[in-house]
């Protein structure tokens, strides 16, 4: 049972699932840890108000029933239990009047039903895709493999393109850029300009660190090809980014962000110049880690306050990289802001509200999404569906909302290369989104029930392929963490 304690009220034996702001701007381990001295104490206090504690993870006996208030003003504090509601991966508990993630099906009609298990079957019981195929016609399937749906657009409403447009700058006319290509046609393309723009970051890194001139006539050709191909079919490019993302460099969680960004940016509705900006806010936001000691990158373990107040540093590092190389202010604004938070908590300016640029409030949303769902050396990676559903919790304090929610509607509840568990037991990636249905994504099936790899992985199509009559439908159970049961998604690189 989870408990939200304020910090105060903390004591050795506690273990601390969770935390009332986002992992990635403290200095704590994100899957949590068991609190064994009072000096961790003295470190929560200093950078929460309170935290979630797991009273089943805690030790001693004192935790085997609930923490009751001591008095009425324990009560309004809120120290009191609060299991009766699933909590998200590393996300604080919600505040009143806050906005979940926002699935369209629900007002469309979509089906509803029995509550399936896990986290989504708790909180989106009753989502269901349309196939319902045997596990056994895996082979048959893949043999058979259904073509690639035809370019579908989005039927927009005025609320939804008011909405998007309300969040441009100033003198910014909102842009709609129809999917011209598939995810396969686009696919090669994709592939050749992931592995040019790691082969930058790493030239880059290298250059930097022997003090020659920084190429910023490179960055900006990478950067052009990338937003065309984005523009295109932005699924293509964060397939490619997905799947090669333990291939690529060292620094390469800029070049996912900087996918991710620009195809943000094209959902709200931003010019191909300024979706440019946003690709180089992305590729380059990190690039002031290269002046940090590789010891403190690499660390296993919470960082004590001096190694966190070095490796904030690496803002600063990054906008001296660039000073001397003549990038647009709005790029600089953006990778300096990309640590500010909403309410003022965020580093190195402590900006508030608006005082953030739409740059740097995008690049923070993206920021500590492609965080969360990366493998680092302090931290495992979590599902993309988890992901999401942390950044929308620290929506409002941390993250500006209405942003947040067209950042869900961009890449999907559950994102192209995502790994999703489906209720037949059978595993897959999330190859493509349907415009109309995000529930209904096309997948690829890379193992049988029995989580066993599939000797052929076969493409269906969520929803277009028909139910088999007397059996159950099948749906998205649950997304799943990268490497979940040994899965590897570079066995699964689009061809």
């Amino acid at each position: 049972m989870a408990t939200k304690v304020f910090t105060s009220d903390l004591r050795v034996g506690m273990f601390v699932a969770d935390l009332d702001r986002p992992w990635v701007d403290t200095p704590f381990l994100l899957q949590g840890f068991l609190i064994e001295d009072e000096e961790q104490i003295a470190a929560l206090r200093a950078h929460c108000e309170y935290v979630i504690v797991d009273r089943a993870r805690s030790l001693g006996k004192e935790y085997e029933a609930p923490l009751a208030p001591s008095n009425a003003a324990d009560v309004k504090r809120g120290a009191v239990p609060i299991a009766a509601k699933p909590q998200p991966v590393a996300a604080p508990a919600r505040r009143a009047g806050s906005s979940p993630i926002k699935i369209e099906e629900i007002s469309r009609g979509g089906p509803a039903g029995a509550n399936g298990d896990g986290m989504l079957g708790r909180v989106a019981a009753g989502f269901r895709g349309l196939w319902g195929r045997k596990a056994q016609e895996v082979k048959g399937r893949a043999q058979a493999a259904p073509a690639p749906r035809p370019m579908e657009q989005a039927v927009e409403t005025p609320q939804e393109f008011e909405a998007r447009a309300s969040l441009l700058p100033p003198g910014i006319e909102p842009q709609t850029y129809p999917t011209v290509v598939s995810v396969e046609e686009e696919a090669p393309v994709a592939r050749e300009l992931v592995t040019n723009a790691s082969n930058l970051l790493e030239k880059l890194v290298a250059d930097i660190r022997l003090g020659q001139s920084f190429e910023v006539e490179r960055v900006e050709e990478i950067v052009e090809d990338m937003v065309d191909s984005i523009v295109r079919n932005p699924q293509a490019l964060m397939w490619v980014a997905k799947m090669r993302e333990q291939d690529i460099t060292s620094y390469g969680h800029g070049l996912q962000v900087s996918v991710y960004l620009t195809s943000f940016g094209r959902h709200l509705g931003f010019p191909k110049a300024q979706l440019s900006h946003l690709a180089m806010v992305g590729l380059l936001l990190d690039i002031g880690k290269i002046k940090l000691p590789r010891e403190l990158l690499e660390k296993q373990g919470r960082l004590s306050d001096e190694e966190f107040d070095a490796a904030k540093a690496h803002v600063a590092h990054g906008l001296e990289i660039l000073a001397g190389s003549e990038f647009n202010p709005e790029v600089m604004g953006g990778i300096e802001q990309h640590h500010e938070r909403m309410n003022g908590s965020g580093y190195p300016r402590g900006l508030v509200g608006d005082e953030i640029s739409i740059y740097g409030r995008m690049a923070g949303i993206v920021d500590c999404f492609a965080a969360l769902t990366n493998h680092r050396p302090y931290a495992a990676a979590v599902s993309s569906y988890e992901a999401l559903r942390s950044i929308t919790g620290w929506g409002g304090d941390f993250f500006h909302e209405p942003l947040v929610q067209q950042f869900v509607s961009s890449v999907g509840v559950f994102p192209v290369g995502s790994l999703i568990e489906l209720s037949s037991g059978e595993v897959a990636v999330v190859v493509e989104h349907s415009k109309v249905r995000r529930l209904k994504p096309r997948v690829l099936v890379v193992t049988g029930p029995d989580k066993q790899p599939a000797p052929f992985p076969a493409m269906v199509d969520l929803l277009y392929d028909p139910q088999t009559s007397g059996e159950a439908p099948v749906f998205i159970k649950r997304g799943l963490a990268p490497g979940a049961y040994g899965l590897d998604l570079r066995d699964f690189y689009l061809a």
